[in-house]
């Protein structure tokens, strides 16, 4: 099954909030909500109904994107259904412009065979070209 992606809404700083109004800000279930307590996220006391500090959510879901991140090496780009920084197979890769000194980078994973993207600047560019066998392509 798919996983729902969290919209990063953040919540106000200085507010507390209950499981029902986490809920109902984040546009999820009040079992998601227990199922960040369960991965982390810290109640203000013991007491029920659990109160979470709006800093501490804020928190919690920075520290959350942070340990998903998943950074490329130089000349890797990132294959999404592999889920790792992956070397383009052939040492190739096709780059299109898409404006603004800005465009994509296009490869093939060598293992599952689909294709690989990465959002490139034209700073970027130039270490791309270094490293793997660049081609210019029309959008």
């Amino acid at each position: 099954m798919m996983q729902r992606r969290r919209r990063f809404i953040r919540a106000k700083q200085n507010r507390s909030y209950t499981v029902e109004q986490l809920a109902r800000l984040f546009g999820c279930h009040k079992n998601t909500i227990r199922n960040w307590f369960r991965a982390g996220l810290q109640p203000i006391d013991d007491r029920r109904p659990m109160l979470f500090s709006g800093h501490d959510v804020n928190a919690f879901h920075a520290e959350q994107r942070a340990t998903m991140k998943r950074p490329c090496a130089p000349g890797e780009l990132y294959c999404l259904p592999c889920r790792k920084a992956q070397w383009p197979a052939g040492d190739m890769a096709e780059f299109v412009e898409s404006g603004n000194g800005r465009g994509r980078m296009r490869a093939i994973c060598p293992d599952c065979g689909r294709l690989l993207f990465q959002a490139v600047s034209s700073a970027r560019l130039a270490e791309f070209r270094a490293l793997l066998d660049v081609t210019d392509a029309k959008a």
